[in-house]
């Protein structure tokens, strides 16, 4: 017995396709006939952002092209607006870029963050007036990401750690776009650590080494904005010195013979 179809020899396409009879009837993958589909993969992100996220502190970077210098490439009067409060974001973090440091490179603690694009976009343009510095309603490379719901119990009184945006993407086929649709933005940053940003609070207990004491603001007149506190690893009576520590714990001449190239002081 055959197990050939040999019916398909003796019959046409256009008695058996609805793509060849009709061509409106096929197109799968035809956004224009894929509304209802992308209705539930848009609900479905929606969904899964607000049961497995975290609600995050978001801060717009309000740089102005219009009032910017040019030539320095700076706008002096930059502000970073916020927090926008509560919005939901499913966020992933990358803290092993520390193993990086072994082979020279010094990177920072990465993060990737999904949000509902209908739900920031409502949240935002509430909140802030993106045409008054000529921005689009929309997420974008350096924003500043608040994880404040990770910061509250934190030991020895450290605090959230602040990520700043260096990408937006809504179109990856492989893998945002079920469909042909557009639910969600992805956004990817890295740990954001700075002496000082008009907006924005530094990240608690931050005692990475500095050239002195001091680090951030030494005085202002801004409204809300305070003056930073001192480090805390020198004193007054006892002034870090980086030349003695080295002379004493790390380039230590007088044992094993280690200036056998030359003193290095």
């Amino acid at each position: 017995m055959s197990v050939c179809n040999e019916n398909r020899l003796n019959c046409t396409p256009e008695e058996v396709l609805a793509a060849t009879a009709i061509p409106a009837c096929g197109k799968l993958v035809n956004p224009s006939n894929l509304q209802a589909e992308q209705l539930v993969y848009d609900q479905a992100f929606n969904d899964l952002i607000n049961n497995f996220g975290l609600p995050v502190d978001y801060y717009i970077n309000t740089f102005n092209l219009s009032a910017a210098d040019l030539l320095y490439g700076e706008d002096t009067t930059k502000k970073f607006q916020g927090p926008l409060s509560g919005v939901q974001m499913y966020v992933e973090l990358d803290d092993s870029a520390i193993n990086l440091t072994k082979f020279g490179f010094d990177a920072g603690d990465e993060f990737t963050a999904y949000v509902h694009i209908d739900t920031f976009t409502t949240a935002a343009s509430a909140y802030f007036d993106y045409s008054s510095v000529g921005q689009s309603i929309e997420p974008k490379a350096g924003d500043v990401i608040d994880l404040t719901v990770l910061g509250c119990d934190r030991p020895n009184d450290r605090g959230s750690v602040l990520y700043e945006i260096t990408e937006r993407m809504d179109q990856d086929l492989t893998a945002l776009n079920p469909v042909l649709g557009h639910y969600v933005y992805r956004l990817r940053g890295k740990r954001y650590d700075f002496s000082f940003e008009n907006g924005l609070s530094s990240e608690k207990v931050n005692e990475q080494i500095y050239d002195n004491s001091f680090s951030g603001t030494l005085s202002t007149t801004l409204v809300d904005q305070l003056t930073s506190a001192g480090k805390t690893y020198p004193t007054e009576e006892e002034p870090y010195d980086i030349d003695s520590v080295s002379k004493e714990d790390v380039f230590d001449m007088s044992t094993n013979n280690t200036d056998i190239y030359g003193d290095y002081y």
